[in-house]
């Protein structure tokens, strides 16, 4: 009786050990998020073109840019919004790129997929501070076949984002 309570007592305590590492990696990997933040030291007007160029070199094309802010705060006195940027971010920029080699690959792997292309992102600049947000593709693409393609697009997005001058990623 004793070994084979043992044995029981030995199961219980790898599958709960088994268990506790699964929750400590979903862990990880949730802290991970959806979202990609690179912190610049430097003020939103600066960091634009540099991006721009970074994006340019890993072989994105910038389709459109949008100052977000500039439009809204030009449209508040039609659309009151209340507490309209609150976080008193001086600057706020959406752009727009595309790599059509990964589009197509989205396409291939998993046609629905594709909407995960054109990519876009957003800068905010609070002073000499500015934050790169890009919403990371393996989000939109889990469970499909082109999760595969998502985390080349990821990882070719975040490699240029990186090399911003004075990037830190978050």
């Amino acid at each position: 009786m004793t070994s084979k309570s043992t044995s029981v007592k030995l199961t219980i305590f790898k599958a709960s050990t088994a268990v506790c590492s699964l929750l400590f990696l979903g862990m990880g990997i949730a802290a991970a998020g959806p979202m990609y933040v690179e912190n610049i030291p430097a003020p939103i007007s600066k960091v634009v073109p540099e991006l721009k160029k970074a994006l340019s070199q890993h072989h994105f094309k910038v389709v459109m840019d949008l100052n977000i802010l500039k439009k809204i705060e030009a449209k508040q006195h039609v659309l009151h919004i209340p507490d309209l940027n609150k976080p008193g971010f001086s600057g706020i920029q959406s752009m727009v790129f595309c790599n059509p080699v990964f589009f197509n690959q989205l396409l291939n792997a998993h046609w629905q997929s594709a909407t995960a292309c054109p990519l876009t992102l957003t800068v905010y600049g609070r002073g000499d501070k500015s934050y790169i947000v890009y919403p990371k593709r393996v989000a939109l693409t889990e469970n499909t076949p082109a999760l595969g393609v998502a985390k080349k697009i990821d990882k070719a997005v975040i490699g240029a984002l990186s090399s911003v001058p004075g990037a830190q990623p978050k």
